[in-house]
Order: structure tokens, then sequence, then C-alpha cells
């Protein structure tokens, strides 16, 4: 239910001028709460040169809030259902692990702590998921496990891999079957359907096709392996994660379905690396100086995409934020997190003065 009680004008003006400047092509953002969506506002173009609008029913490109919203919710629900354990090496699900990477846990990938670099082209050499995962499980040249926190696309191709490998299922078939549906999450999947082109935001102009990459994943590797990946290739709508960050914030309940536990979204939001560089929960970035969830919103936990996607959770503000924007239409070069932390600044502002936090 949207509340037309607030004043949200000067939220929108930051878009708008974002959009003016040339720094956005386009965006659309949701303000919710654990039961309402008081502000919903889009902006700008999904594709520029042929001028498509921007609206709620846009499809993005998620690119690696892919991790939260489809690995991350895949690992959880096998960790309650007693399939998985955190701290079980890899190698008890995916045995090449063994010869070199024993001591590499699932939480070590979960928290990007296994010591990987952050990627490899495995695109380039045209290398299927299983050669992908079985060159990962025996790189030697890498950090110890548990060191220092680097973030790296490989720990989650692996942790969508383990996913197929411990349910019979496809990371696809499960996250659609186990979450997307009983959330009512129906514009969310990997590969959106050719018919849904002119409803989806188009990313960066490649030279090799010789227009904008434009219905299929910007990920390069994701694209390689037929855009199903753990680390990237979801697709979504700021409605449908809007329902996913209510999950959050009801503690593993939307609208009366329980996906999980409440001491669940309690394990997946923990710090894991209080004495290492950065502050990761399970797949969450937490909350540190210069983080994207601006000043104001100390406490939570979220992510971001290469796309430009993002989404920020409070729970002690009852507050979630989703931005979703095709930066990368503008190119690579394109930095919005400034951008990011001034709008959720005035948000955090905005619903302070209207007593909603």
């Amino acid at each position: 239910m949207k509340d037309t009680q607030m004043d949200f004008s000067k939220i929108k003006n930051l878009i708008d001028q974002e959009v003016e400047n040339g720094t956005l092509p386009g965006a659309v953002l949701a303000v919710t709460t654990n039961n309402s969506v008081p502000f919903i506002y889009s902006a700008g173009y999904a594709h520029k040169e042929i001028e498509i609008k921007v609206t709620e029913e846009t499809l993005f490109d998620l690119a690696s809030l892919t991790k939260v919203t489809s690995t991350l919710p895949a690992i959880l629900l096998l960790l309650e259902a007693g399939e998985i354990d955190l701290d079980d090496p890899v190698f008890h699900y995916i045995p090449s692990f063994k010869e070199k990477n024993d001591d590499i846990t699932i939480k070590h990938l979960l928290t990007h702590t296994s010591g990987y670099q952050p990627e490899i082209k495995f695109y380039e050499r045209n290398l299927t998921v299983d050669e992908a995962v079985l060159e990962i499980a025996g790189i030697t040249s890498k950090k110890p496990a548990g060191s220092e926190v680097i973030y790296s696309d490989l720990n989650y191709i692996t942790l969508g891999y383990l996913i197929e490998q411990v349910s019979g299922m496809s990371l696809n078939e499960f996250t659609k079957d186990k979450i997307y549906m009983p959330l009512g999450m129906q514009n969310t999947f990997f590969n959106p359907p050719e018919h849904m082109k002119k409803q989806t935001a188009a990313t960066e102009f490649r030279d090799e096709l010789n227009d904008y990459q434009w219905g299929s994943v910007h990920d390069e590797n994701a694209d390689h392996f037929n855009g199903v990946s753990g680390h990237a290739g979801l697709f979504s709508t700021v409605n449908d994660l809007a329902k996913f960050c209510q999950l959050f914030l009801n503690r593993g309940t939307y609208q009366g379905k329980r996906l999980w536990s409440p001491m669940t979204v309690d394990v997946a939001a923990h710090c894991y690396t209080d004495d290492l560089n950065l502050s990761r929960g399970l797949g969450w970035q937490l909350y540190s100086t210069g983080v994207f969830s601006g000043q104001y919103l100390q406490n939570g936990y979220g992510h971001t995409g290469f796309t430009g996607t993002s989404m920020w959770i409070s729970p002690d503000k009852n507050l979630a934020i989703v931005l979703l924007t095709n930066r990368v239409h503008y190119g690579r070069e394109t930095n919005i997190n400034s951008f990011r932390r001034k709008l959720h600044n005035r948000i955090a502002i905005t619903m302070e003065e209207a007593g909603v936090i």
C-alpha cells in the first residue's frame, strides 16, 4: 500500500537530477517496510537510444545481487533442512576440492574468505561449469582460507554448483520452486523470455554485437554458463525485490508464508569477519564506513550489482531500500556509490520526519 501523505519530493529530485545530468539512463526505487511499500518511483530510460521508459515493471539484470537473492536463500533452505552444515569442508559435496583445497568450508565461500582471487575469465577458454569448478578446486596460488575478505565470483560459482549437487535440481529450478513462486515473485528468473525483452533494461554496448546487451545477462561468465550461475544471471523487478526484502524484515515469513526460521535470518546477518578487513555476513555486506547504505542507516546489510543495482535492509528501522539502475548503459566507469549514499540518507530523513522510523 502506498502512503501519499509522506513528502518524497526531495527523493524524486535526487533521482531526476542523476538522470538529467546523464549519470544514469534510468532508475527505479522502492522503499519498503515489513508490510507496505510506501514509495515507488521510476525515471529515465530502460533503453536510451530507442526511448523505452523505466517503470516499476521493468526487468533489470541484477548482476551480483544474484548472490543474495538466489544463491544465499537456496543455501539457507538447505541449511535449515539439515542438508548441509556451514562449517563442512566443500569437498564433502564436491570431491575435487579434497586434494588441494580441503580446508575451504561453505562458510568461507559465503563470506568471501576462501582466499580466491576476484575472478577468472572462464568464457575466454570456453570452459563448462563442471570444468570451471574443477579448476577452482585445484587453485593453490591464493591467500590462506579465513585470513582476508576478498570479494570473489569464484566463491559463488562454486556455491551454485554445490546447491545443484546437494538438491539434485538446477539452481534455476530450485530457486523458482522453493523461493520465487512461494513469495509470488513471478518476474524473477534467469534467462528472461524473448517476449519480455522490451520490458528489460538494456545494459552495456558490446562491440562484438554492435549493439547494446539487451535481454541477456551482462556478466560474461554467467552468459557463457547459459545464463545461470551462482554469482550472476538473475533478472527481477523492483516489486519482486521489495517482497524479498519484506521476507527478511519479517524474519523469514512473507504474508503468512514461512520460508525459514527467524534464527536463520540471524545466522545470515551475523558478522563472521570481525577481525578481518571487511564486515561480511553470509552473502551480505554489513555496515562499515563508506558502505553504500549512507550515514543514517548504520545497522543492516545489503549488496550491490555491477550493472547498477542495490538493496539495503535495516531491520532496526523496519526499512529496506531497493534501487535498480542500468548505469553500465553509459559505460563501466560510471560510479554511483555517492548517489546511493545521498539517496539512502534522504530516504532515512524522510521516513523519520513522517514518524515511520
